[in-house]
């Protein structure tokens, strides 16, 4: 008789992401396939034999129907990260605290400070009181995150399969990429995007050694009276790599690479860093607009006056038989003072 004990089932803790972020690729398949085939979402869903996924219908349905789905990730910043999972900015999203700004403009997260340390009593005497406060550190309102992608017709004789594959492909290279662009900046909050995680904070200089540097970083957030153990560092390829091949086993902190300058270096104290989002991510598809095909059009696009300014390059998808997919979701974030530092020009 066997004395082995069976092997106990193991719980997939991102079964439930995984799931969205393919019915939400569904979604966005099936909507841009039934304009540019000129057929219903309901045909493309049934060709593709995605009819029974449920969720995918309840996504579709979301623009006019708010979703309150428990099956759904927790929060529309999840919903957003789903989209480009690995990315530098999804991934340290996902460690930080997030709210729901679904309907209201902006709030203030509470910090708290100066409050008096718990300290041992004897039974029956007093305990000791303190007058502690909350800060309240600026969040919202959230900002429009949007892309314009201009796709070939090809896509319009595409199977749902390899259309998802082409679709997914966009979402995630210009979300991921969009987002870390802005997140670890140095720029100012504008109308239109929150201030990079950088904004006014002085880089340190850098030292002669690894150690030196994480350690002065891990020193400035400790300084600023933020909990030191929840630092995730943020580093260029070069340097991620080395401190992924130096740390031992007891080095406990979190490592992302990003596509940022070579030499930098970034801590952040995600018990100090907020992020918040209002709804799903939206997508849609046009066959008859016309693109001003430029980065940033706002700053040339067509405007009354003597002479005017033309709007160019300027491309009809129409007359080029192409498609225009455009992914929409607003979100913002906000750190707590002290908790981003930055070391600058590290060589090792």
């Amino acid at each position: 008789m066997s004395n082995a004990r069976p092997i106990p089932l193991r719980p997939d803790h991102s079964a439930v992401a995984r799931e969205w972020h393919r019915s939400f690729i569904r979604a966005a398949t099936a909507r841009v396939l039934s304009r540019v085939q000129k057929t219903s979402v309901e045909a493309v869903l049934r060709d593709a034999g995605w009819q029974h996924d449920n969720l995918t219908g309840l996504i579709l349905r979301a623009p006019v129907e708010p979703l309150k789905q428990a099956d759904l990730p927790g929060d529309s910043v999840a919903a957003l990260m789903l989209l480009a999972p690995q990315s530098a900015a999804a991934k340290l999203f996902d460690l930080a605290v997030k709210v729901d700004l679904a309907g209201i403009s902006s709030f203030s997260f509470p910090l708290p400070s100066n409050f008096t340390d718990a300290k041992f009593v004897i039974e029956g005497e007093p305990i000791s009181v303190g007058q502690g406060t909350f800060e309240g550190m600026p969040l919202g309102p959230v900002r429009k995150v949007a892309l314009i992608g201009a796709l070939s017709s090809e896509l319009e004789n595409a199977s749902a399969g390899t259309a998802s594959t082409i679709i997914s492909h966009v979402l995630k290279i210009a979300v991921g990429n969009g987002l870390a662009k802005v997140l670890f900046s140095d720029d100012a909050e504008s109308e239109a995007a929150p201030a990079g995680l950088l904004h006014d904070v002085p880089a340190l200089l850098a030292g002669t050694s690894m150690a030196e540097d994480l350690s002065a970083l891990v020193g400035s957030i400790s300084a600023a009276g933020l909990d030191a153990e929840s630092v995730v560092f943020i580093a260029a390829a070069e340097q991620a790599m080395a401190i992924r091949l130096a740390a031992g086993p007891k080095f406990n902190y979190r490592v992302i690479g990003a596509n940022i300058e070579a030499g930098t270096i970034i801590a952040v104290c995600v018990d100090g860093l907020a992020v918040a989002g209002d709804g799903v991510p939206t997508v849609d598809v046009s066959k008859s607009a016309v693109l001003h095909m430029a980065a940033d059009p706002a700053s040339d696009i067509g405007t009354a006056g003597a002479p005017g300014v033309v709007a160019a390059p300027s491309v009809s998808l129409f007359q080029t038989d192409s498609s225009a997919l455009r992914c929409v979701s607003r979100i913002c974030w906000s750190a707590a003072p002290g908790a981003v530092a930055v070391v600058t020009g590290a060589t090792w």
